[in-house]
């Protein structure tokens, strides 16, 4: 088969590239996967079978199939038999891969050698080396009286020490409460007073019932450095939408900093001035959540992302009272970055369980300063 791209492109990576950006949460480690299945000669015999072994690897429900189908076929044409692959790396990636390779359980040491074939480089290949560069330095940790501690990415689909579960329970703490409505809820301590009153029960006395009138809003920083992220971000959204019993929740997207706009969606087509954003928030129930590694997964300082978003946040503090940002890299890839600047501007938190309660605490305006916690 052949695969609309340039033939020095890495095997399936077009097709890669649009599933995540169509929503499947896809990493590098899946992406290594199927290079790994097809370096064993598997889904090489024709169309339906490498189809198969990357729906058997990449999809996980009915809708993500669909999406999955769609776009192979939108990639995939021309069927022939598909060569099986080995990517040429520096020699200290190949040791690590082969680590990889030989630590699963379908590894069999009777695997045939093949030869390392030699891929010029492109900008796309640049850039998964890069967001593979960023991966790998991603540390995720806990704190020392909790059992499980991860220093790399698991190959699950939850992350730990944060499971969905857990996210769910924590925006359900996000509440501010306040009767409105019908009067449909019985008020005991009315009803008895006025039995009291009049010696005899005619009617109960009633009153609104309590709903939550918070108002989140999800700021996600998408593309580039937070590429291995994206998962989590989906993670974090769902969660909010549709297990956080929230008076409202929104979502945005946007790139390193928002400067002139926000996006509802993912490939930023749907856009909205950062003016009309600021404009709609309510300052006794908007809480404003960010998600973004402020340039702590490259371990890099620019001043120029630390002024815009010191502008963004100073915009955004005169018209929301409770502000927090949630950093995926761990708190001590922080120092020395932009990232650990930002934090002395805004609640700063790694992802956590005691993290993410932590910037909850802040949405729910009861939270401590982000510099007496980590001492910035």
């Amino acid at each position: 088969m052949k695969i609309k791209a340039h033939h020095e492109e890495l095997p399936l990576l077009e097709l890669f590239t649009q599933l995540r950006e169509a929503g499947l949460p896809l990493g590098i480690d899946e992406y290594r996967l199927v290079l790994t299945a097809l370096q064993k000669g598997f889904g090489t015999t024709d169309q339906e079978a490498l189809a198969e072994m990357c729906r058997t690897l990449w999809v996980k429900s009915q809708d993500e199939e669909h999406l999955f189908n769609y776009h192979f076929q939108q990639v995939i044409t021309e069927p022939y038999p598909v060569k099986p692959f080995v990517r040429k790396e520096e020699e200290k990636t190949s040791s690590r891969m082969q680590e990889a390779v030989e630590s699963d359980d379908n590894y069999s040491p009777e695997s045939p050698n093949t030869t390392p074939a030699t891929v010029p480089v492109s900008s796309e290949l640049m850039e998964v080396q890069d967001e593979m560069q960023v991966a790998e330095a991603v540390q995720i940790t806990t704190q020392k009286n909790e059992e499980i501690t991860v220093n790399r990415f698991t190959e699950t689909d939850e992350y730990f020490p944060v499971t969905r579960r857990q996210m769910k329970q924590s925006w359900r703490h996000l509440r501010r409460m306040v009767r409105q409505g019908l009067h449909t809820e019985l008020d005991i301590e009315a009803t008895i007073e006025q039995v009291v009153r009049q010696g005899v029960l005619l009617e109960p006395v009633l009153m609104p019932s309590r709903v939550n009138r918070t108002e989140l809003l999800l700021l996600i920083d998408h593309k580039g450095s937070m590429v291995p992220f994206h998962a989590l971000s989906q993670r974090l959204a769902q969660t909010a939408l549709r297990g956080g019993r929230l008076g409202k929740a929104s979502i945005y997207y946007f790139h390193n900093c928002p400067t002139k706009y926000l996006y509802h969606d993912q490939t930023r087509q749907k856009a909205e001035a950062v003016t009309d954003f600021l404009a709609q928030l309510r300052p006794e129930r908007s809480a404003v959540l960010i998600f973004s590694d402020g340039g702590a997964a490259r371990g890099g300082f620019s001043l120029e992302r630390l002024e815009l978003t010191q502008k963004f946040l100073d915009q955004l503090k005169q018209r929301s009272r409770y502000i927090a940002w949630l950093n995926p890299m761990a708190t001590e890839r922080w120092f020395g970055t932009t990232s650990g600047e930002i934090a002395c501007l805004v609640p700063m938190f790694e992802v956590s369980r005691q993290g993410f309660d932590g910037a909850i605490d802040v949405l729910r305006g009861r939270g401590i300063n982000t510099q007496l916690r980590y001492g910035l």
